[in-house]
């Protein structure tokens, strides 16, 4: 019997850690990500040559209004889909367990039977 629950536990384990391991790197390609939009939106705005007075025009506050509107739809976006996997996992996580404790019922019952 414990060699059935082992291997039902090391493949289990394992596979929440591969799902844990997703969920870290997403959610630092996410930070890296709008890292990167802050940094394109900030060199656009600033580029070298510009008269002073280009800064305030219609059309720049109209770029920096859209690109604040996608940063910030992006943004929410994101962590929307972070929540649901991780509540997807959470759920995965619990049915892992529910289904050990099922394994670990038939086991026995096999054993009784058995024994029988």
């Amino acid at each position: 019997m414990n060699k059935q629950l082992e291997y039902f536990d090391l493949l289990s384990n394992t596979q929440k850690q591969a799902l844990g391991n997703l969920m870290s790197v997403q959610k630092e390609l996410r930070v890296q990500w709008l890292d990167a939009m802050s940094k394109a939106h900030a060199a656009f705005t600033t580029i070298p040559g510009l008269p002073e007075n280009a800064q305030t025009t219609e059309a720049v506050k109209q770029f920096n209004n859209w690109f604040t509107s996608v940063s910030t739809s992006a943004t929410t976006a994101s962590e929307e889909a972070l929540k649901a996997q991780e509540n997807w996992i959470s759920a995965y996580e619990k049915q892992l367990a529910i289904s050990r404790d099922v394994l670990k019922n038939f086991i026995d019952l096999a054993n009784t039977n058995k024994a029988a």
